[in-house]
Order: structure tokens, then sequence, then C-alpha cells
């Protein structure tokens, strides 16, 4: 493939996969928190997140936009985020950093922003990239950044910010909330909130076009 920009693009691609392999491998060694497999997860995780949008830069610099680029971009970096919390989830005790609900929040924000880039597309509007959205890409960033930090073990993002129990009794009192999860539902409601950013700027655009709608 021609282009730096395309080659980077790939490259990220290819280490989401790489990624999804590592999460598996921990999977099959056990799911043992503070195995060093999360440390080395950790660290491809946050190479292939880093060419988020270098890509793109360096495409609009060497003037190198392409198709390809802008269709293989946004989907390489749903296979980035989409497809390794689908890998975490896989671990039993990875749902307590990474709640399930709040994947299924960046689940369907993606399938309704898909199906609104394809209807405003097609009645010849522009519904490039907003700010909204690039924030939401940085939270979940963070959030499986810090779920991949809490399989390593790393003491700031395990431990606990408050407790709750419903009896009295040592046993009964386990951490509510830890920075992990803290960051997942932090990520998962800005998610939402550009969920409803981009389907009003859909609505507006659609809304002008009344006869290509």
């Amino acid at each position: 493939m021609r282009g730096l920009a395309n080659r980077i693009t790939i490259a990220r691609g290819a280490l989401a996969i790489v990624l999804w392999g590592i999460v598996h491998t921990i999977d099959l060694r056990g799911d043992v928190p503070g195995d060093p497999f999360w440390t080395v997860a950790f660290v491809v995780f946050v190479v292939a997140a880093g060419t988020d949008g270098l890509d793109g830069y360096i495409a609009r610099k060497r003037r190198e936009v392409s198709v390809f680029g802008r269709i293989a971009d946004p989907f390489v970096d749903k296979l980035l985020i989409l497809g390794s919390m689908i890998f975490l989830l896989g671990l039993p005790h990875m749902t307590w950093a990474l709640p399930p609900w709040t994947v299924a929040v960046v689940f369907a924000r993606e399938l309704l922003v898909t199906e609104l880039r394809g209807a405003v597309e097609a009645s010849g509007g522009d519904f490039s990239a907003g700010a909204s959205g690039k924030a939401k890409m940085v939270a979940q960033c963070c959030a499986i950044g810090a779920a991949l930090l809490h399989g390593a073990g790393v003491a700031f993002v395990r431990c606990p910010l408050a407790h709750f129990s419903f009896v009295d009794g040592p046993e009964a009192v386990r951490p509510e909330w830890c920075l992990s999860r803290l960051v997942s539902v932090a990520a998962a409601v800005i998610t939402a909130a550009s969920g409803i950013d981009y389907t009003v700027r859909a609505w507006r655009v659609l809304k002008a076009r009344p006869d290509r709608a």
C-alpha cells in the first residue's frame, strides 16, 4: 500500500491483532493478576493508540489523503477499541474494571454513528469527525489502558476509592469503585454524549436536504 499514512494505519491494525493475541494468551495462562503479559499488552496498546491521528496528520501534510485512508482509518480504530474490549471482557476478573454495560454503550454509539455517517454522506453532506468524536476516542483509550494496568496489578488503578456493603462484617465489604472502573464509566458517559452530538449533527444535515434524505 502506497503512502506513509496508509502504512501507519495498517500497522495500527496489525498491532490491534497482536494485542488480541496477547490478551488471549493471558486468558490461556489463567488470567492471573500481575501476569507480565499484561505489561506487554499495555505497551502494545499505547504504541497502537499513539498512532491514532498521526496517519491523518501525515496524510494531510504530505497530501496523501485517499479513499482507502478514509475507510481504513475509522475501521482500524474500531478494531483497536471494540476488539480490545471484547477480548478483555472474556477475562473473569476484568468485568470489575471494565463493566459490560460500558462496553455496550461504546458498541451502541459506534453502530449508531456508522449508520448516521452512511445516511449523511449518501445525501451529499459532510460528516467528518468532530471534537466530541476525538474526545470519546481519547476517553475509550484511557479506559482500555486503565483496564490493562488493572490487570497488571498497578496499585493506583486498583485501590478502592469507596466501599459499599449490604450487611455488616469484613467479609461483606468490597471495593465498589476503583480508578479503572471510574475511568471506564467516564468513558461511557463521554461516548454517549458524543453519540448524541453526532445524532444532532446528522439530523440537521438531513433536515437541510429533505429531497436527498
